[in-house]
């Protein structure tokens, strides 16, 4: 179970820290010496200044290279820009600096390592996690000593065959510790994480709000002795939770304890992305207290619309990587900010986050925005879908990303898989098992995922099978880039009463500055007249219900290497500099007059 830390006061890891890159994988076996008496020779790589002194000291963890933390080493590092494979990070840390009070537990929380994490306290080994963008946490209670410790961590960024991704991606691989890392101090027994819940019931204009929380108790076991209750104080209610013991989730560890709630429709405002209205909730059990802000708020479809609180809501929206020029993927507060002001200027309410697990920080800033999202896990072209262990890592990294985001109202769609091959037998069994998986955990939001549109002897039309196990369907399509002309997709065979799509993908290359006419590839206005056409061609097929263009800014991607690109996919609507292209103008003007024509007919907008 995610260990709930945003809402907490944390002591922050993040800082200075040593990097050492280990590109023959040779220092795991010293480091697993040195804290051995009886190995001559080692001792120095554990000792501040040791390299300072005259020892033949190759390797100590006191003396590599300074970098920040959350960072990408590639950027910190510049000849190391394309470097994949080992670093060892290390860190030094009071234990009078935890201000732990009456909090008798601690927890090391990594927000994301790109790709694999092998941790070590004081020479004590706490664990790995494997993942490049999802939160993992160990607790060090029974670890920490007086005065200094010595955080460790072996970063591995390498691609491999049976990862999730694959090793072929069309994004650049950041590794480093990316996101910040943070000591948690709570009681105990304390809350490990909690989950509300919105339902409408139209028949008694009532709001059913179910809240659930999972108490950690005695050394991680269960807990179901201690008092737990929740408080909505602007809405009036609170409640006593009551224990289920046979229902902990994901079975791994704490006791789940659950009310139900109900408020007159009348008394509350339910998010919406015209009023993205937060409620505080505060939960408590013994001495553990939570406070965080929550949206209240149900999707779902229906007659092949997509419902936001029981009104029909056509998604404006853009997809975006999660990278930053000069920084990598470890994005800072105005990073965040300029993207929300770019959403905002588009007229936006709708963003795909691609194609793995953004920072926690841009859900929690859509909440406040009044932005749907699309969240997906890096399950993307080729993976290994028959092998198990595959299959184990598929599920852990959609149950980190939605125990971590499963009280956002923001996030209205999980997405299960991008671009992968729907007449591959294995996968069209695996997925479908990976759409419960996720409905099992969390059956308030729609799941999704990106598939291609398939040319039929008249139409165009879906035949990925696929198809009947999500509630919404992500359409990836070029037509006017790589095939076919920009208003193609108006062949589209449209069901208005079908499963709603969402056009997650479309769009076309252009460098910023790069001027022609609009049959000139590369240039702004061949991208403006894809934009053009496409936003013609969808404008009447009732099916499609959102839009959320290839995308928001150019990134990084090292299969893109020709004169207009050199290293980056350019088909953002502005550069990796913020700087916009003339498509961006087109995509504003086609979202403003929608937003308008909704508002005309008292649709949601």
């Amino acid at each position: 179970m995610h260990l709930l830390t945003s809402p907490r006061e944390t002591v922050s890891l993040d800082g200075e820290w040593q990097a050492i890159p280990d590109q023959y994988e040779m220092f795991r076996e010293y480091f697993e010496d040195f804290t051995d008496d009886d190995v001559p020779g080692f001792d120095p790589i554990y000792e501040p200044n040791a390299s300072l002194e005259n020892d033949p000291v190759d390797f100590n963890i006191y003396d590599g290279y300074s970098v920040r933390v959350p960072s990408s080493w590639g950027e910190e590092i510049p000849e190391f820009r394309h470097y994949e494979g080992w670093v060892w990070y290390a860190k030094q840390f009071d234990r009078a600096d935890i201000q732990d009070g009456n909090r008798e537990r601690t927890f090391l929380r990594f927000g994301a390592v790109n790709y694999r994490a092998e941790v070590w306290l004081n020479g004590e080994r706490l664990g790995d996690h494997e993942g490049g963008f999802t939160p993992f946490s160990f607790e060090i209670t029974d670890r920490l000593v007086d005065g200094e410790n010595v955080l460790v961590v072996r970063v591995d960024n390498q691609r491999y065959e049976k990862g999730i991704p694959d090793p072929t991606t069309d994004w650049f691989n950041f590794g480093g510790i990316n996101r910040s890392v943070e000591l948690v101090t709570v009681p105990e027994p304390f809350v490990r994480n909690y989950k509300v819940e919105t339902t409408l019931s139209g028949g008694d204009d009532t709001v059913r709000i179910a809240v659930a929380a999972w108490i950690g108790g005695s050394g991680g076991d269960t807990d179901t002795g201690t008092p737990v209750s929740v408080t909505l104080p602007e809405l009036g209610l609170e409640a006593d939770l009551s224990s289920d013991a046979d229902a902990a989730g994901d079975a791994d560890g704490p006791t789940r304890y659950h009310a139900e709630l109900s408020v007159p429709t009348e008394d509350v405002t339910l998010w919406n992305p015209s009023d993205p209205r937060l409620y505080t909730v505060e939960l408590e059990c013994g001495d553990d207290r939570v406070e965080d802000r929550v949206g209240l708020r149900e999707i779902r479809v229906d007659d092949g619309d997509i419902l936001l609180n029981g009104e029909p809501i056509w998604l404006r929206g853009v997809s975006l990587h999660e990278e930053a020029a000069g920084k990598g993927r470890a994005l800072e507060a105005e990073d965040v900010e300029t993207r929300f002001r770019w959403l905002n200027e588009l007229g936006c309410n709708f963003a795909r986050l691609a194609h793995y697990p953004h920072t926690e920080a841009m859900a929690r800033t859509a909440d406040e925005e009044g932005i749907l999202l699309w969240e997906e896990v890096p399950a993307y072209w080729d993976v290994k879908f028959g092998d198990e262990t595959v299959q184990q890592l598929y599920r852990q990294q959609l149950r980190e990303l939605i125990q971590r985001d499963w009280n956002r109202a923001s996030v209205a769609l999980w997405s299960i898989a991008n671009e992968t091959d729907h007449t591959d037998e294995v996968r069209n069994e695996v997925l479908p098992e990976m759409a419960a998986f996720v409905r099992e955990r969390d059956d308030s939001r729609l799941v999704t995922a990106a598939c291609f549109v398939d040319e039929t002897d008249d139409r165009l039309a879906i035949r990925d099978p696929l198809a009947d196990d999500l509630d919404v369907i992500g359409i990836n399509e070029y037509y006017g880039w790589y095939y076919g002309d920009a208003e193609t997709m108006h062949e589209f065979r449209d069901d208005p009463t079908g499963t709603p799509v969402v056009i997650s993908e479309t769009g076309g290359g252009a460098k910023w500055g790069h001027h022609g006419d609009e049959d000139e590839r590369w240039t702004e206005e061949f991208q403006a007249a894809i934009y053009r056409g496409q936003t013609r061609a969808i404008a009447d097929i009732e099916q499609i219900s959102g839009l959320a263009p290839w995308i928001l800014f150019d990134f990084r991607a090292p299969l893109r290497q020709n004169e207009y690109q050199r290293g980056y996919n350019r088909k953002g609507l502005l550069d990796q500099y913020g700087r916009k292209k003339a498509a961006f103008s087109v995509l504003e003007r086609f979202y403003r007059a929608r937003k308008e024509n909704a508002a005309s007919d008292g649709r949601s907008s």
